[in-house]
């Protein structure tokens, strides 16, 4: 193996470059009366990131244009012109055309194509209820008591239900966007009556979140929490995150000193489907943002396993891979080590053979549990070609080589000082212990991190590893 340098990158299977393939959608149309030589869509990238998008292109002479915007799921966008402006329902490989006179956009515009439809409502929709607002909403929760308000917001969202009931009448909708017109009036409900907690407390100069009766939430039992159908509206997101603050707060007030803040807040215990998934890949989006990743790589091991959506996944993949820097499939970084006898010992050494290599250290109680969890690991590989090495990251050498000598498990033994700071755990980028490498015959890096001793499936994935061609 030749010595390279990297920081570390999670990569479970193949590299994979974030969105994968992507699915481009045109939007085009004829401008009468141009107020501009120029038009613009906006959208984002998507829901986690918020990455902003923005096309300009110009207008030929007899006011046309076209864009092709990169639409890897339904998404909301905005079209500019001039003065004017319209939101857009955007789904991938769709060619939506319109025709709209520049001095009144809303008032003028006609679709056609794919996804004439959706956007015709829409459009509808948004002039109907352009006065609920968000400034009017707010006005509201300031203004109201919460029976009040609870009682208009309400009767606001049984007006927009007539009306989408009114509209389905007149429109074919995508079943994309049906669910999203259905989940665009059900969120703004959900989401403002869980809003109205901070909004009014902080317009009447009152400590946040306001103290309601917990009769105030019983509208959360009409609501769908979990919804994989509304997880591309983003009034819906917006009601996750409040619900899942409210979820912790409750229990934070229940058990006083005792509380702990949830990993990721609280998606595993609170959501599941596509819910979940999103608000897991937004922490782990965070916390590869921050460089935090020392302590997630297990977990981001295991959302990649179990995630079904192929945007988030290949998200996760992708920014894990910038926070940190080894990629499976790459030369796994060469380095000599002493054995508890003094003898120096190589990666290099166990050319030709599969290594399965633990970072550990004898004051980390996972660490000890995993070495010890690992002896019917070592019988069912024995007389093959595995190899069990341990690096001990300990302050004291004295303190590793009693353990050894205590406890005598199997394997070969190293031992690295410094703890983080040594050459080999920055090398591996190691910031967490235990930390574990799977790495093939040929001295390529096959798993990053690999499973722990003693988690469900090591056993499968070190002899996929090792019968591999």
């Amino acid at each position: 193996m030749k010595s390279y340098i990297y920081l570390l990158v999670f990569i479970l299977l193949e590299t994979v470059a974030y969105g994968g393939t992507k699915s481009i959608t045109i939007v085009k149309g004829h401008v009468l009366s141009p107020r501009s030589s120029t038009i613009k869509l906006a959208t984002v990238s998507d829901y986690i990131t918020h990455e902003p998008m923005e096309y300009t292109v110009n207008l030929d002479a007899s006011g046309n244009f076209k864009f092709e915007v990169s639409v890897n799921a339904p998404k909301v966008a905005t079209l500019y012109h001039g003065n004017g402006s319209i939101e857009l329902f955007l789904e991938p490989n769709e060619v939506l055309g319109m025709t709209f006179d520049a001095w009144d956009i809303t008032a003028t515009i006609k679709f056609n194509g794919s996804g004439a439809d959706n956007n015709a409502y829409l459009n509808l929709f948004n002039q109907r209820f352009s006065r609920l607002n968000d400034d009017y909403v707010i006005y509201k929760m300031a203004s109201l008591n919460p029976d009040e308000f609870q009682q208009l917001m309400r009767k606001k969202r049984q007006e927009k239900n007539e009306f989408l009931k009114m509209q389905k009448k007149n429109f074919e909708f995508s079943e994309n966007f049906k669910d999203y017109a259905e989940a665009d009036i059900e969120y703004w409900w959900a989401h403002h009556l869980m809003r109205y907690r901070w909004e009014n407390a902080y317009y009447n100069d009152l400590e946040p979140p306001l103290k309601l009766p917990i009769e105030y939430f019983n509208f959360l039992t009409e609501v769908k929490i979990s919804n994989d159908a509304a997880i591309y509206n983003q009034k819906y997101l917006f009601f996750l995150d409040q619900y899942l603050e409210f979820q912790n707060n409750r229990i934070r007030i229940l058990l006083g000193a005792n509380w702990k803040p949830p990993k990721y807040r609280g998606a595993e215990d609170y959501l599941d489907g596509s819910a979940k998934y999103f608000v897991l890949a937004t922490e782990y989006y965070l916390k590869c943002k921050s460089k935090q990743t020392y302590t997630i790589g297990n977990d981001v091991r295991r959302f990649l396993e179990e995630c079904t959506d192929e945007n988030y996944k290949d998200l996760v993949k992708t920014e894990y891979k910038k926070a940190n820097g080894l990629e499976a499939g790459t030369p796994a970084p060469d380095f000599t080590l002493v054995d508890a006898e003094g003898r120096e010992v190589s990666l290099d050494d166990f050319n030709g053979k599969v290594v399965y290599m633990d970072f550990w250290a004898t004051w980390c109680v996972p660490c000890t549990y995993e070495i010890m969890k690992s002896k019917e690991l070592k019988k069912r590989f024995q007389g093959r070609d595995v190899i069990f090495l341990y690096i001990s990251l300990d302050t004291n050498p004295d303190s590793w080589r009693n353990f050894l000598a205590t406890k005598q498990p199997a394997g070969i033994h190293l031992f690295a000082r410094n703890v983080y700071e040594s050459d080999v755990a920055r090398l591996y980028g190691v910031r967490g212990l235990p930390s574990f490498f799977l790495i093939d015959k040929g001295g390529n890096l096959a798993r990053v991190p690999a499973k722990r001793s003693s988690e469900p499936g090591v056993y499968k994935e070190i002899n996929e590893v090792l019968l591999a061609k």
